[in-house]
């Protein structure tokens, strides 16, 4: 009986010590690419041309997304002149050129009250940090 118990508390000891080695051993090198959403936001991310705007006036949108797709630039003080792709109450930018990791767009600032609005973007699987605009 007591070779059973002293078989059944070792395999018990391995089976605890496989369970803390294995979250090392599945661990991420230090030295792996950041996902491309994070690389945007650390790298410049999502610019605009100004930060202070008013209805009417149209706002130029610059993104770094690297090699994940973009989805969408959106805000709460865009013209909604089109659907949210995800049924958001925001407008949507309109992408002019998306190529090699970059895209530009513009977006005509609706008739919205004045105070401060995030631009924010969609990227790949994640949301990039957004840019906080004042409409005037």
């Amino acid at each position: 009986m007591r070779n059973f118990k002293t078989a059944l508390a070792g395999a018990a000891l391995a089976g605890l010590a496989l369970t803390a080695v294995a979250p090392i051993a599945t661990a991420v090198p230090a030295t792996a690419p950041a996902p491309a959403a994070a690389t945007a936001a650390q790298g410049g991310g999502l610019t605009v041309d100004r930060t202070v705007v008013h209805p009417g006036e149209q706002l130029a949108i610059h993104l770094d997304h690297g090699p994940e797709a973009l989805s969408w630039i959106s805000s709460g003080s865009f013209v909604r002149d089109s659907e949210h792709p995800m049924g958001a109450d925001e407008g949507v930018a309109h992408v002019v050129r998306d190529s090699g990791g970059n895209a530009d767009a513009v977006a005509t600032i609706g008739d919205v009250p004045p105070g401060q609005y995030v631009v924010h973007a969609r990227v790949g699987g994640g949301s990039v940090p957004g840019v906080t605009i004042t409409v005037r």
